[in-house]
């Protein structure tokens, strides 16, 4: 017991450091440029740290520590009997120093490097019940999916360096602010790694997949960090590619088609647990889309108040199976009574998540759909077309509905009805309620100081509220989505080409360079091995101690030396 709380403690200490440092840049209204002009050509790659907060990186530091430190506390009731306890806590403070190295620096190189060890620490984390076949392949699938795409932003990061000569963020953008280069090329290539790293389509499935992987780590991997990085990556070098046209309206229709089926998907789901992934894949979309209007600051609230209340949520889904043994729908229902507080902590977080006022989710979603009728009605610095805003603005809308009915399907299967039969709830610790308690609080302190506006909230509102009704009676159906469209059943098949295609290619591929490592590498040291033995077995069978036949070989060397020498006389 003391074991496990000592790794909460260093949780905890780390915490309490990055709050030392990031609670006064809080307040930090812009930063000066004074001190980061570029060099005219690129210098050699460095680590040095070069840390630097800005208002929304410091943000985003405190949400991953602050839900690591409940993730850490939760995880002492949830796995601490687990017999690979230890490392799996270490690798949660990795993940987190981590996280804080790609939001805490200005070196790109360093920034790199942590998004790097963000991608090995979710493997071990979602691998950590390796023994199953489920969370081998999700963790395969994350990794190798997410590294295929970090190639972009090793790509991006020698194009800025070569187009502005630094590979200093806030040096890139003063150079940049005096004659933007290359916007295109770079916000191109940053996209490739955000849709990856954030699971945007059509890099989305792997999100999903990773369920296997223990639920206190699934909060984190949605709620504080690894997808986080994505969005946050997008925000933090808008800058550099805001002039483009090209990036703008791609990212706008990957976040409009990833909106609206990551939406539609979590719909139909019979799992609490991949219904919530999808919502996060979703809810992803709608901070990019925040940043394709030109509003990345918008995007970045959000995306802290979303990391509370899918937190809550996540955290709550592992209290339900831990009461019930599995997140399956099926096997829920009627839970209000036998659990109260995450019964109502979780409706907290189902609330914000539908965007209901006065949650968190409610105002900054509020903020994200205003965006979007700004750069529609031309009135922000957006690049994006009017065209492509409108559009935007209307699957976001749509999208809206449909998580406001997801979430009220998913409360209501369940929380309400008859309990199911049989259902032997275990009672869940104070260690894992309290981080549920204290999330519930964030979600509505984080409303605190949020600016409404009117139009939109109205809209939303009755958004919200109409999408609840139709949840509500989508729940009264059942936990069997045989309403649904099998396509929707079926995720639309978007996983085939991972899961089918790409395997059936790798696996001809595969024996193509076993056939050629055979039959033509391996020949040269397969004939040099043969030789040896030969050479071996005739040395061997000299070597056969029977006194006449050495004698009767000394004399016939003798004679053949004889012979040579008379010849060469």
């Amino acid at each position: 017991m003391i074991r496990r709380w000592a790794y909460v403690g260093l949780t905890a200490v780390l915490a309490v450091v990055v709050a030392v440092w990031a609670v006064p840049d809080l307040g930090r209204d812009g930063f000066a440029f004074a001190g980061f002009a570029p060099d005219a050509s690129p210098p050699l790659p460095s680590l040095s740290p070069d840390l630097f907060l800005w208002f929304g990186s410091a943000e985003i530091v405190l949400l991953a520590v602050g839900v690591g430190l409940l993730v850490q506390i939760y995880s002492t009731a949830y796995l601490g009997h687990h017999p690979r306890y230890r490392s799996y806590a270490l690798v949660i403070i990795l993940f987190l120093l981590a996280m804080i190295a790609v939001v805490g620096t200005t070196n790109l190189w360093v920034l790199l490097v942590g998004w790097e060890v963000m991608g090995v620490c979710s493997y071990l984390l979602i691998g950590h019940e390796w023994e199953t076949p489920a969370a081998r392949a999700g963790a395969a699938k994350a990794f190798l999916v997410t590294r295929v795409a970090d190639l972009g932003l090793v790509m991006a990061i020698i194009v800025i360096g070569e187009t502005y000569g630094t590979y200093d963020i806030i040096g890139a953008q003063v150079a940049e602010s005096e004659n933007p280069r290359n916007a295109t090329a770079i916000g191109l290539l940053v996209l490739v790694a955000v849709i990856g790293k954030s699971a945007q389509f059509p890099l989305q499935s792997w999100l999903p997949d990773a369920m296997p992987g223990p639920t206190p780590i699934t909060a984190l991997i949605h709620a504080a960090t690894m997808v986080a990085a994505g969005v946050y990556l997008a925000a933090r070098l808008f800058q550099l590619y805001s002039d483009s046209t090209v990036v703008l309206t791609t990212m706008a229709v990957i976040a409009a088609i990833t909106m609206l089926l990551g939406a539609l998907f979590a719909l139909v789901q019979t799992d609490l647990k991949r219904a919530l992934a999808w919502s996060t894949v979703s809810q992803l979309a709608l901070m990019l889309s925040a940043v394709a209007a030109a509003d990345p600051e918008v995007g970045l609230d959000h995306l802290v108040a979303h990391g509370v209340f899918k937190a809550l949520l996540f955290l709550g889904c592992g209290c339900l199976m831990h009461a019930v043994g599995t997140s399956a729908l099926s096997a829920m229902g009627g839970l209000r009574r036998p659990m109260p507080v995450t019964f109502w902590t979780m409706t907290i977080g189902f609330a914000a998540l539908a965007g209901l006022v006065p949650t968190a989710g409610f105002f900054t979603k509020d903020s994200v759909l205003d965006a979007i009728v700004r750069s529609a009605n031309g009135d922000s610095m957006s690049n994006l077309a009017v065209g492509t805003a409108w559009g935007l603005l209307v699957v976001a809308l749509l999208t809206s509905v449909v998580t406001a009915a997801y979430a009220a399907r998913l409360w209501a299967l369940v929380f309400l009805g008859p309990p199911v039969e049989r259902l032997d709830t275990h009672r869940t610790p104070l260690a894992m309620s309290g981080p549920l308690v204290v999330l519930a609080v964030g979600t509505f302190a984080l409303s605190i100081g949020q600016t409404v506006h009117l139009g939109v909230a109205a809209i939303s509102t009755v958004i919200a509220v109409a999408g609840t009704g139709v949840g509500l009676e989508v729940a009264r159906r059942g936990v069997s989505p045989r309403w649904a469209a099998p396509v929707l059943a079926a995720e639309a098949g978007l996983d085939r080409p991972f899961s089918r295609w790409l395997p059936v290619s790798a696996s001809a591929v595969a024996r193509t360079v076993v056939d050629l490592d055979r039959d033509a590498v391996d020949v040269y040291p397969r004939g040099g091995a043969s030789a040896v033995q030969a050479v071996s077995r005739g040395l061997g069978r000299a070597q056969s101690r029977n006194v006449q036949r050495y004698a009767t070989v000394l004399a016939a060397g003798a004679l053949v030396l004889v012979v040579v020498a008379v010849m060469v006389r």
